[in-house]
């Protein structure tokens, strides 16, 4: 069961990061095999239009870049849409809704 939450792999490679993320897509069965899951994750979260999006998943993405951004991946977490970022760190004001899994 999926927590209302932004999950988040951090490490500071972007190989490392997507290995997490291709773990959590098979943990939450968006995928059966590491290499299906590879499919789903596309390179940043721009690539997803997030106004009709049922998942995003993108391996790079930082929490201070666009605040608009945030605030929609925020509302697509906590009305139950998985949202699996991958990011180099994670920045202390960002935990309280994210769910972090590291390597």
């Amino acid at each position: 069961m999926k927590q209302n939450k932004i999950i988040v792999a951090v490490h500071p490679d972007e190989q490392v990061r997507r290995k997490i993320i291709q773990r959590i897509l098979v943990k939450l069965s968006f995928a059966n095999t590491p290499t299906d899951a590879s499919k789903l994750i596309r390179p940043t979260v721009h690539d997803f239009d997030l106004a009709e999006c049922y998942y995003v998943c993108a391996a790079t993405y930082n929490l201070r870049d666009s605040p608009i951004t945030r605030q929609r991946l925020f509302e697509l977490a906590a009305r139950g849409i998985a949202v699996i970022i991958g990011t180099k760190r994670l920045q202390a004001e960002f935990e309280f809704i994210s769910e972090a899994v590291y390597e």
